[in-house]
């Protein structure tokens, strides 16, 4: 049994007809130049998905008609919620009946109005896939070493949370900052590099 035809919703706020819409899916190669002369990749990096809508409300709409009914009232309600939807900076669902996107963030909103369309509203509305990553901590282990001319513990790294597919790393150390007491000056002193 097929899925019943439901209006164009975002976050739960429907329409009466969904104009047009474009999904656009872009990748980044990055390049490393070599001492040949050529530039190199070794990566292809997806980029956040980005849904493009142009979406259609009136008072007395024609399509839904039963489930809106007429009112006076009906397109500054709307257009009211998407103002607090967009400041509110939430993550939401759309959904058009034949798709449903979801952890989308509202990074363009237009709100059209003209002689032609009298109280119905034109929406060109634009929304960005939010890729949100998980935090960790653990602790290094004694058999890494310990830091500085003290002696002391290495320390805890962590990663924290972070969108757009990109984690943030920090490490803690109670070494100093002078070159002489880093792990990684002891380090490369010992095996002749300085």
């Amino acid at each position: 049994m097929s899925k019943p035809i439901q209006p164009v919703s975002v976050d739960g706020i429907e329409f009466d007809a969904l104009i047009g819409s474009t999904e656009t899916y872009d990748a980044t190669v990055p390049e490393y130049s070599v001492e040949t002369g050529f530039s190199v990749s070794d990566t292809i990096i997806l980029n956040a998905e980005v849904l493009d809508m142009t979406l259609f409300v009136s008072n007395r709409p024609v399509t839904w008609a039963k489930r809106f009914g007429v009112s006076n009232d009906r397109v500054d309600s709307v257009v009211k919620q998407l103002k607090e939807l967009y400041m509110s900076k939430k993550l939401i669902t759309i959904s058009t009946g034949s798709e449903t996107y979801t952890d989308m963030a509202i990074t363009n909103l237009s709100i059209t109005k003209s002689n032609t369309l009298g109280y119905a509203r034109e929406v060109p509305i634009k929304f960005k896939k939010v890729r949100v990553t998980e935090s960790q901590t653990t602790t290094i282990p004694e058999s890494y070493g310990k830091s500085g001319a003290t002696g002391s513990s290495a320390g805890t790294a962590s990663t924290s949370t972070g969108s757009g597919g990109s984690d943030s790393s920090s490490s803690s150390s109670s070494s100093s900052n002078s070159k002489s007491g880093s792990v990684l000056y002891n380090a490369a002193s010992s095996i002749g590099l300085l």
